[in-house]
């Protein structure tokens, strides 16, 4: 017999043989005999709508700014915070539409005496159009969806006088909210 014709069993021998087989077998059972878990990772991220602006008075400090004008009315920007405007940063990760709202009171002495009307007070938003306080909550933003990170708005702030307010130190309290419209 040549080794071309010799059995298989052979030419590598019954030790051989009987050492692969072992091998396959033990290859064949590794696989199954490992140990394995598996379970479900659930996150629930929840829905929010969030505001920040800085602890901070608006100041109007009007001595020595042109005072009293040539004429009535005259405006002042805030001088205070940084050049008279305030940074307003909202976060929203929902869908739907949300607004942000911005509140300004009669300005009172505090005494609580004298009054400057809420309408005096003029704002705008990132260097838009100059609109007038109402004292009720006014609509400055307005977006559709969240957004991508924190998202910051420039308020400024502005105090026309028309030559009838009586001398003295004013308070006024600004409230920024966010509201989410209803039905999303």
């Amino acid at each position: 017999m040549t080794e071309a014709t010799t059995p298989l069993v052979g030419r590598i021998g019954r030790r051989g043989l009987l050492v692969a087989l072992l091998m396959a077998a033990v290859a064949l059972l590794v696989p199954s005999a490992a140990a394995q878990a598996t379970w479900s990772v659930d996150s629930l991220i929840p829905e929010t709508l969030s505001i920040r602006v800085p602890t901070t008075t608006i100041s109007f400090v009007i001595a020595g700014a042109g005072y009293p004008p040539a004429a009535f009315p005259a405006t002042y920007p805030a001088t205070s915070p940084d050049g008279g405007t305030l940074p307003v940063q909202v976060f929203s990760n929902a869908a739907g539409v949300w607004s942000l709202m911005l509140e300004v009171q009669d300005l009172v002495s505090p005494a609580g005496a004298a009054v400057v009307p809420a309408s005096q007070v003029m704002y705008r938003v990132n260097g838009g159009l100059w609109l007038r306080a109402d004292g009720s909550p006014q609509v400055i933003y307005s977006q559709v969806g969240q957004t991508v990170g924190w998202l910051e708005l420039r308020v400024e702030f502005a105090l026309e006088l028309t030559g009838r307010e009586l001398a003295g130190s004013y308070l006024v309290n600004a409230v920024v909210s966010a509201i989410r419209e209803p039905g999303f």
